[in-house]
């Protein structure tokens, strides 16, 4: 196998898969490339704003991509794929806040206050982005939201507690 230029992964929306991409050469519009250990010989050229041509192993393809912060929407006749591309740290660091949100998860304090209202139970579930708690901090309600599905295992506070920096406030497992 060839020496790779750049590393890349693809994860296409909905998988969990991370798909390395490593690009062997590149001379002007051609690349060799290796998806998934599989290499492809590639043309590619921008015919206009967002459409562009590929040319994979002799066969023609036109399509149309969107780019939004490395996410591209990729669209071939009736054919739509949502995929992120990332280098081998932006993988590293997203498979990280991954794992670290995977198990019991305890929620403190970012900063000290007031609790204004509980808005679950003990024992009650909740999906990732639910409110929890009002928290009151410099004159400001703050939300906190659960940051994964889970259960409700133990509320540590309850209306009109004052909290410090780093107290624990509940754990969802």
């Amino acid at each position: 196998m060839a020496k790779t230029l750049a590393k890349y992964f693809a994860q296409v929306e909905g998988g969990e898969e991370y798909i390395p991409v490593d690009i062997l050469s590149a001379e002007g519009t051609l690349f060799k490339i290796s998806v998934d250990g599989k290499e492809y010989v590639v043309d590619y050229s921008d015919s206009a704003q967002r459409m562009h041509s590929l040319i994979i192993d002799n066969v023609s393809y036109g399509i149309e991509i969107t780019n939004k912060a490395n996410k591209f929407e990729i669209s071939r006749a009736f054919d739509i794929f949502k995929v992120e591309i990332m280098d081998e740290m932006k993988k590293y660091i997203k498979e990280r806040v991954t794992k670290g949100l995977q198990g019991r998860q305890v929620i403190d304090t970012q900063m000290p206050g007031l609790i204004l209202k509980v808005m679950v139970e003990k024992g009650q579930e909740v999906k990732a982005g639910d409110p929890l708690i009002v928290l009151v901090a410099m004159k400001m309600e703050n939300e906190i939201k659960a940051p994964k599905d889970g259960v409700v295992q133990e509320i540590f506070v309850s209306e009109g507690n004052t909290v410090s920096t780093g107290d624990k406030l509940i754990i969802i497992d």
